[in-house]
C-alpha cells in the first residue's frame, strides 16, 4: 500500500522567508497560488501562518495586566469566542487561548500552595520551580498549531526536497515579466528562425542553379529589399574611395558567412559573447576580483558573529550628576562637623548636650521591593474564580442557588474595564509635608496647615463685634407698596439681542410666506423687461374686460417677483407691488378654495353625457309602443326589405372587388416604382452636385499644386546650374 503524505508540520526558516516574498508578490487573496510554492505546506496552513505568526501588525509581547483584565471579562461574557474577543484584546484568537489556559494554570497553582495540597517541589528559589502553563508535548504527539510557534532553523545540509522548492520559488519569483512576454520572446525567436530557414533555402536553389524570388517585380515597382529608392549618386570628388568599396565587399563577405553559419544574433547572445571574450581574455583580473569576494564575504561572516558580543558591550549612557565633587566634599565637611560636636556636647549634664537631638539616619525605611497585592483585591485573580465557577456550576434545572461573583470593576455598558490611572503627586499643588523629624522644633512653619485650621485662623483675624447699632424707622414714601415698574429689572443685552433676532427671523418666515407660490416652490419664471410681457389668451379682441385685468395684474406680478428677487443676479427695472396683509391673504384663499369646489364646465359636460348614455337611444318615429297586428305585419315587411337590400349590397360590392382589383394592384406596383425612381433621382442629383464639387475643388488644387512643383523644379535647376559654375571655375 503506497504511503499517504499528510502537508504540515512545524515552519522552517526557508518557508517564512518564501511565504513573505510570495505574499509581497501575490497578496492577501491568492492563498491557493502562494502555496504551491510550499511542498509541505496547504493553501489554509499559509493563510493561518501569516495571519498567526507572520504579520508585522501581531503584538508579540508581553501581556500587561490591563490586557490579562480585559480578556478575562471577556472569555466571561463570550465564553468559546476566541475569533470575537481577539480583535478587541489586540491579538491572535492563538494568543488569547494560550494566554487564558496560562492564567487558569497560575490560579490553580496558586491556590493548590495555599491550601497544601500541592507537593511544592521548589528549589530553594523561586526560580528553581517549574515553568508555570508549560504544556509539553509527549514523544510522538503533534503540536496542533505550528502556525503560531516560531519557526524551526534550517538544517546545514537541506535534503533534495527543500532544496528543490527553494530553488523552483526562487525561479517563480524573479519572473517579474510574466506569461505574456515569455509568449513574445518564443514568438519573436520562432519568426527570426523561420525567416533564417527561408533565407537558407534560397541559398542552396541559389548555388544550385535556381533564381528564386519570393515575389514577381511588377512594372515600375521598387524592390526595397534589392534597389535603393530614390538613390542619387554623388558626383565624383577629388579622393579616391576604391579601397573603401573593397572593404565594405569584404565586411558583407563575412557578415554573410557568419550569418549562414549562426544566424542573425540577438542583442542578447552578442552581450554574453562579449562578456565570455573579457573574462577569457583577463584571468587575473578573474582571479582577482574572486579573491576580493571571498575576502568581503569572510568578513560579513565575521560581523555576523561578533554581533552579539558588541550588542552586549554597548557603552552606558548615564545622565550627568545633579551634585558634583566639590558639593559632595561640603556635604561631607558639614556632617563630620555636625557629628565631632555631638561627641564634644554629648554630655546629659550640660546644657548644649539637650539641644542637640539626632539626624544621622533616617526614623522611616522605604522598603526595597514593591508590597504585594492584597489577594482579595486581585482583579485577575477573582475573574479566574468566577470563570471556574461557572464552569463548574450545576444546571438550573436543579433549582440550586447562582454561584455567587465578585463585583466587576467594569463601566455600565461596556466590556472594557475602568483602569485607576495612578499619578505622581505634583509637588507645586502639595503646599508642604509633614517632617519626619524636628527634635529642635524649627520646621513647625514649614508644616502645611488642615482646612479646619486655616477655618479657624481665617475666623481669628476678623475683627471683634463693636455691638453699636441704632433703629430707625423708615419714613412714608419708602413704606408705599412696590410697583411693577420698581421690581422691574434691567434687560441684558445678550437676552435683548436674541429676542430681537428671534423676532428677525420670525419676520422673515412671514415674508417668505407671502411671497409668489412660484417662489416658494422654486419653479421657472420667464425674465424680460416690463413691456415684453404679453398674454396672447388674454389680450385677444374677444378677450372680455375681466381677462384683460388678470393678464395686466399677472405682468405686474411677474415684474415685482424679478425686481424683488432678481433671478441669475439679472436685476430688472419696475415697480413693486406691495405684499398682502395676513387678513386679506386668508380671505383670498378662502375664495379661490371657493371657487375651487364649485363644478366646472368639463364636470358639468361629463354629468351630462353620462345621464345620455344611461338612456337607450330609438329610432326618431319607432319611439312609441303599439300592439296592434297591423304595425306588427309593417315591421315585418321592413326587416324583410331590410334583409334583401343587405344580400344586393353584398354582391354587388363582390362583383366592383372582382373588376377592380387588378387595377387596384397595378396601380399599387406603379406606384411603388414611381416611389423608387423619384429616389434614385435623388441620389443621383446628390452625386452630381457632390462630384461638380470635387471637380472645382481639384481644378484649385491642381493649379496650386502645379504651381508649388513648377517652383521646386525652378529653385533645382537654378541649384545646379550654380554647382556646375562652380564646378567648372574649380577644375579650371
Amino acid at each position: 500500500m503506497a504511503p499517504t503524505y499528510i502537508k504540515g508540520g512545524v515552519w522552517t526558516n526557508v518557508e517564512d522567508e518564501i511565504l513573505r516574498a510570495a505574499i509581497s508578490k501575490y497578496g492577501l487573496n491568492q492563498w491557493a497560488r502562494v502555496s504551491s510554492l510550499l511542498a509541505r505546506k496547504t493553501a489554509k496552513q499559509v493563510k493561518a501562518r501569516w495571519f498567526e505568526w507572520l504579520d508585522p501588525t501581531i503584538k508579540k509581547i508581553e501581556w500587561s495586566r490591563e490586557e490579562d483584565e480585559k480578556l478575562l471579562h471577556l472569555a466571561k461574557l463570550m465564553p468559546t469566542q476566541w475569533r470575537t474577543i481577539a480583535p478587541i484584546v489586540g491579538r491572535t484568537a492563538t494568543q488569547c487561548i494560550e494566554r487564558y489556559q496560562k492564567l487558569l494554570d497560575e490560579a490553580e497553582q496558586d491556590e493548590q500552595q495555599q491550601s497544601g495540597e500541592g507537593l511544592s517541589l521548589t528549589g530553594v528559589g523561586g526560580d528553581a520551580s517549574a515553568p508555570v502553563g508549560a504544556r509539553k508535548y509527549r514523544a510522538g504527539d503533534i503540536d496542533p498549531t505550528p502556525e503560531s510557534k516560531p519557526a524551526r532553523p534550517d538544517a546545514v545540509d537541506m535534503d533534495a526536497d527543500e532544496l528543490e522548492m527553494l530553488s523552483e520559488a526562487r525561479a517563480r519569483l524573479a519572473n517579474t515579466q510574466g506569461k505574456k512576454a515569455k509568449r513574445k520572446d518564443r514568438e519573436r525567436i520562432l519568426e527570426e528562425s523561420k525567416r533564417l530557414a527561408l533565407l537558407q533555402k534560397r541559398r542552396e536553389l541559389k548555388l544550385a542553379g535556381i533564381n528564386a524570388k519570393l515575389t514577381k517585380k511588377r512594372k515600375n515597382q521598387v524592390d526595397y529589399n534589392a534597389d535603393i529608392p530614390f538613390e542619387h549618386k554623388p558626383a565624383p570628388g577629388f579622393y579616391d574611395t576604391s579601397d573603401e568599396i573593397a572593404q565594405n565587399l569584404r565586411s558583407k563577405a563575412k557578415f554573410d558567412l557568419k550569418t549562414h553559419h549562426k544566424g542573425v544574433l540577438m542583442k542578447e547572445s552578442l552581450d554574453k559573447d562579449r562578456n565570455d571574450k573579457k573574462r577569457t581574455r583577463d584571468p587575473e583580473a578573474i582571479a582577482a576580483a574572486a579573491e576580493q569576494s571571498a575576502q568581503a564575504k569572510a568578513e560579513r561572516l565575521l560581523e555576523l558573529n561578533q554581533s552579539d558580543k558588541i550588542s552586549k558591550r554597548r557603552k552606558l549612557v548615564l545622565p550627568a550628576p545633579q551634585v558634583n565633587e566639590e558639593e559632595l566634599e561640603q556635604i561631607v565637611k558639614y556632617g563630620t562637623r555636625g557629628d565631632r560636636a555631638r561627641e564634644k556636647y554629648n554630655d546629659a549634664d550640660s546644657v548644649t548636650g539637650t539641644l542637640m537631638t539626632e539626624y544621622s539616619e533616617s526614623v522611616i525605611r522605604e522598603p526595597t521591593r514593591t508590597p504585594q497585592v492584597n489577594r482579595s483585591d486581585d482583579r485577575i485573580l477573582q475573574s479566574v474564580r468566577d470563570i471556574h465557577a461557572l464552569a463548574n456550576e450545576q444546571s438550573s434545572l436543579l433549582g440550586d442557588v447562582n454561584t455567587p461573583l465578585h463585583d466587576s470593576t467594569f463601566s455600565s455598558g461596556s466590556i472594557l474595564p475602568n483602569h485607576e490611572i495612578v499619578q505622581t503627586p505634583n509637588a507645586l499643588k502639595t503646599i508642604s509635608q509633614t517632617p519626619r523629624r524636628d527634635g529642635l522644633g524649627v520646621n513647625k512653619a514649614d508644616i502645611a496647615a488642615t482646612p479646619r485650621e486655616v477655618l479657624r485662623r481665617g475666623f481669628e483675624s476678623l475683627p471683634k463685634p463693636l455691638n453699636n447699632f441704632d433703629i430707625v424707622m423708615p419714613e412714608d414714601d419708602e413704606l408705599r407698596p412696590a410697583t411693577a415698574t420698581d421690581n422691574e429689572l434691567e434687560e441684558d443685552a445678550g437676552e435683548r439681542a436674541r429676542l430681537l433676532k428671534i423676532q428677525e427671523e420670525e419676520e422673515r418666515q412671514r415674508e417668505l410666506k407671502r411671497r409668489s407660490q412660484v417662489l416658494q416652490r422654486g419653479l421657472p419664471r420667464p425674465i424680460m423687461e416690463a413691456d415684453e410681457y404679453e398674454f396672447a389668451e388674454f389680450k385677444a379682441e374677444k378677450s372680455s374686460e375681466i381677462n384683460s385685468e388678470v393678464a395686466s395684474e399677472l405682468s405686474r406680478l411677474i415684474i415685482s417677483d424679478n425686481v424683488q428677487y432678481p433671478a441669475d443676479g439679472y436685476p430688472i427695472p419696475g415697480d413693486i407691488v406691495p405684499s398682502l396683509a395676513d387678513e386679506d391673504r386668508k380671505l383670498a384663499l378662502a375664495e379661490i378654495e371657493k371657487e375651487l369646489n364649485k363644478d366646472t364646465l368639463t364636470t358639468v359636460v361629463e354629468k351630462f353625457g353620462a345621464q345620455v348614455e344611461a338612456q337607450p337611444y330609438v329610432l326618431p318615429g319607432l319611439d312609441y309602443e303599439s300592439d296592434t297586428e297591423e304595425d306588427a305585419d309593417v315591421a315585418e315587411r321592413l326587416v324583410e326589405g331590410l334583409t334583401e337590400l343587405g344580400e344586393k349590397c353584398n354582391k354587388l360590392e363582390h362583383k366592383l372587388s372582382l373588376t377592380m382589383g387588378g387595377y387596384m394592384k397595378r396601380q399599387a406596383l406603379l406606384t411603388k416604382k414611381y416611389k423608387e425612381a423619384f429616389d434614385a433621382a435623388t441620389e443621383l442629383r446628390k452625386e452630381r452636385l457632390l462630384h461638380e464639387d470635387m471637380k472645382a475643388m481639384e481644378a484649385i488644387g491642381i493649379s496650386s499644386r502645379l504651381n508649388q512643383l513648377q517652383e521646386e523644379v525652378n529653385f533645382l535647376a537654378d541649384a545646379e546650374r550654380r554647382g556646375q559654375e562652380r564646378y567648372r571655375d574649380l577644375t579650371l
